[in-house]
């Protein structure tokens, strides 16, 4: 975008205080006593000590200062300053507490500072200042932009995106801990609402529940009910009918041709019971204003039948993809929400007595150079289900010709609309009509997943997975160095456009919406950032809205069951397995040998992206000569040569790997293979490694959730786990398994050896690891929450709850004045 572009909206300081309260599950505390407020009240002593520490910033030489930098520097600063009164420092330590960023400005020193989760303030201070003054996001902005561009280029008019007006309406989290509850606090506004004009909600319910169709007939209420007064008649009439039926009698032709008389369809239930059991619940619902009851009718209701999931990036198929780029956790994580999804709808609808069945298709991309995998076959049956596809349309160039090889999702965009348009005729042929619910995967996905939703009018939910900007530092600050191979502008564009048009958001942790007290969440990072030249976002995500709600994935209990359980074990895969991964001389697909296989191992199983921080691992195992000695280290990866890759960052991390087996002399405690597993096979593997009393390692920089964690928590294999993303909440700390930071690389080896060694921790691990994922990680307890959400945010749909034409007005012009451009260029490049 050239630099004259105008301004769309302005934001303010959107600095927002929580109110007091306790301390939740994921140690967030949500008293606001030391909120914005008191950010404004510093102390005279605290100001001064921040002054000299801000001074010590300046004279590095540095004038940007990111949030683990500033942390560190900070207790530097402390250790080696005489500070009298240890108050003062431990009130500086608080302030500064998760400050994801400081800038320097000649003597100007200006700080993010978060108050409290998913809350920001930014202040600056002078050394002749006294007080801390509030900046506004603004000026924050321009000034780093100016750092990057000059003051010149900065100070010219731009485009600045602003999403926060068309969400005032939407309620949004006050207490902390709630974050990522959003279905909760929409059913408690709702319930305000019903009790402020309760005739309006109940004309809302009604005309709701008569415009609920199946194949394009009415299931709910038909026409003979128009009025709200008519309804209330009419339920109690029902009601009194089935007074004389018995519960357990079956909803017929008899029982149907006189509920239909009234008014009432089929929906309600499948037997006599069940149907006065809802219409029990609805009359309660009609007069009370009880969030629970409400939202426990909407669950009930038959509403989605059909599901269009979204996920065109890497390779997407049931068998020979795992590992291969762009390729991972993410397929596995569809296609067993797709099977979960697809049983729970049937359950609903056979309880609510609808005679059909689900339809659920996902739908990716064709890809005709399969290489051996069926990414070419434009229609093919999900394993293990009754009636779900994979759909595959193909990307198309601009003369119209089908692309035939397999394109990064960094380089993608350009086929984004016309991949869209195709699917949508695709999908309404394939499901004979639109799809009652679509959940985009991913960006890529929830940008076409928004693209059809907005044609076809259908509740839109956005499955997160990962937030690229959060991966790669300065990415939006230098998008423009990085554009010829990442295409931030396209890929940062599309997460505004994407996540901020659906209906609702899923994410499968509460750090990736919003982080801890020391570090800012995923969500959250995005809510505030500038692109210099291109744009600047005062408001682009807001973690504490009501549309973000947490629904972890399951681990398959049919792959991945307990190490104990040998029942289910094949013994022939576990036989073969061993030989390949343990046992046998360095070949095809394999790297070193071990002198001795029997002893335990780490083990560790991955893409080699630099995220995924694999070769630091192979690096720490090397330096910590006791971990050396007590174990193997056992790497299965997307590839393990130079020449299986195209993708730079996987050379890279290939080469670093081979740099570190060689230099810390890891030949004969090393086994490295390349191979992409199936299901069977991978929850065999982790039974290997269980049986062999070996500990399972996720060292990564960032991850989003942590499938694996789940999957070799379920087989009974003790877990050592990255302290950044979602691991850190799958694992109870002490309890089923460690988390560590990966980059204090002697700890991180500390806590696998010690799980190694202490026989007794090995076996606590194993066991409530195995409890933990049984209680908490399951796919069928994920499809009824999805569900459920799927139903109340429908509803929440057809009230406008916010300004749904504006919002979407801006949307469009976002899309056709930036990312389209931006897309256009691409391919003139």
């Amino acid at each position: 975008m050239p630099s004259t572009s105008t301004e769309v909206s302005h934001g303010g300081a959107h600095s927002e205080e929580l109110p007091a309260g306790q301390t939740n599950q994921h140690g967030i505390s949500t008293n606001a006593a030391n909120g914005i407020a008191a950010v404004q009240a510093t102390a005279p002593p605290v100001i001064e000590l921040a002054k000299r520490f801000f001074s010590a910033l300046k004279a590095t030489g540095d004038k940007l200062f990111l949030g683990h930098t500033v942390a560190a520097r900070l207790e530097q600063f402390l250790n080696q300053t005489h500070i009298s009164d240890p108050t003062v420092a431990r009130q500086l330590r608080k302030l500064m507490r998760g400050c994801p960023e400081v800038v320097v400005d000649g003597d100007t020193t200006y700080a993010v500072l978060r108050p409290s989760v998913g809350t920001k303030q930014i202040v600056r201070l002078h050394p002749s200042g006294h007080a801390f003054e509030s900046v506004s996001r603004g000026e924050y902005l321009q000034l780093k932009d100016a750092q990057i561009q000059g003051s010149d280029e900065a100070d010219k008019p731009g485009l600045v995106i602003d999403f926060s007006p068309f969400f005032r309406d939407l309620p949004v989290v006050t207490d902390a801990a709630e974050m990522g509850s959003g279905i909760s606090i929409l059913n408690r506004h709702l319930s305000a609402q019903m009790y402020q004009n309760p005739e309006r909600f109940r004309m809302a319910l009604v005309d709701f529940l008569k415009e609920t169709y199946l194949e394009n007939r009415n299931i709910l209420l038909n026409d003979h009910i128009r009025t709200v007064e008519e309804f209330a008649a009419e339920l109690s009439e029902v009601r009194s009918l089935l007074d004389d039926r018995k519960p357990d009698e079956r909803y017929d032709e008899d029982l149907a041709h006189q509920l239909r008389s009234h008014g009432f369809e089929a929906g309600w239930g499948a037997t006599a019971g069940r149907i006065a059991e809802t219409l029990r619940l609805l009359e309660r619902v009609l007069n009370s204003a009880e969030p629970a009851r409400f939202e426990e009718l909407l669950e009930r209701l038959p509403l989605v039948h059909s599901v269009l999931m979204v996920s065109p990036h890497g390779w997407f198929a049931q068998d020979g993809v795992l590992g291969r780029p762009d390729t991972g956790g993410q397929v596995t994580y569809v296609l067993d929400q797709a099977r979960a999804l697809e049983h729970e709808i049937n359950q609903r609808m056979a309880k609510a007595g609808v005679d059909t069945s689900a339809k659920v298709i996902v739908l990716t991309r064709l890809i005709p150079d399969a290489e051996g995998t069926t990414c070419n076959v434009p229609r093919e049956k999900i394993h293990g289900s009754e009636d779900a596809w994979i759909v595959r349309v193909p990307f198309r160039d601009q003369s119209g010709e089908v692309v035939p090889h397999w394109i990064s999702r960094f380089q993608l965009w350009p086929y984004v609309e016309s991949f869209a348009d195709e699917s949508c005729r695709v999908v309404v042929t394939e499901l004979m009509g639109r799809p009652d619910f679509i959940i985009g995967h991913y960006t890529d996905g929830n940008l076409v997943a928004h693209l059809l939703a907005d044609r076809l009018e259908t509740t839109h939910c956005a499955c997160v997975h990962a937030l690229e900007k959060t991966k790669y530092l300065l990415s939006d600050a230098h998008w423009a160095d990085l554009e010829q191979q990442y295409r931030f502008s396209m890929h940062f564009t599309a997460d505004l456009l994407a996540y901020n048009s659906a209906d609702f958001i899923v994410s499968s942790s509460f750090r990736e919406i919003a982080g801890t007290r020391d570090e800012m969440g995923m969500i959250e990072s995005y809510e505030l950032y500038s692109m210099p030249g291109l744009y600047r976002v005062q408001s682009g995500f807001n973690p504490r809205l009501a549309r973000h709600n947490i629904v972890p994935p399951g681990a398959s209990e049919e792959f991945f069951y307990p190490n104990t359980d040998q029942s289910r074990r094949v013994p022939e895969v576990g036989q073969s397995l061993a030989a390949r991964f343990l046992t046998a001389e360095p070949g095809d697909g394999s790297v070193g040998h071990l002198d001795d296989p029997d002893l335990p191992p780490v083990f560790a199983m991955a893409r080699m992206d630099k995220v995924k921080n694999l070769s630091g691992l192979v690096e720490m195992f090397g330096k910590h000569e006791a971990l050396r000695h007590r174990a193997n280290l056992l790497l299965v990866t997307s590839v393990n040569n130079v020449d299986q890759s195209s993708d730079p960052e996987e050379i890279e991390e290939v080469r670093r790997t081979y740099e570190f087996i060689d230099q810390y002399e890891l030949h004969g405690h090393i086994r490295w293979c390349a191979a992409r597993l199936d299901k069977t096979e991978t929850g065999e593997i982790y039974r290997l490694v269980a049986d062999r009393r070996g500990v399972f390692a996720q060292p990564a920089f960032m991850e989003t959730f942590g499938l694996t964690v789940i999957e070799a928590m379920a087989c009974g294999c003790p877990v050592v786990a990255t302290c950044f993303g979602g691991p850190s909440e799958i694992i109870l700390p002490g309890e089923c398994g460690d988390i560590g930071d990966p980059n204090d690389q002697h700890g991180f080896a500390e806590l696998l050896l010690r799980v190694l060694v202490d026989h007794e921790r090995w076996g606590q691990y194993s066991d409530a690891g195995i409890r933990r994922v049984a209680d908490a990680y399951t796919w069928s307890r994920h499809a009824a929450r999805l569900l459920s959400l799927a139903n109340v945010y429908s509803y929440w749909n057809y009230t406008n709850v916010m300004n749904r034409p504006a919002l979407d007005r801006y949307i469009h012009t976002l899309y056709h004045t930036v990312y389209r451009p931006r897309t256009q260029s691409m391919l003139a490049d």
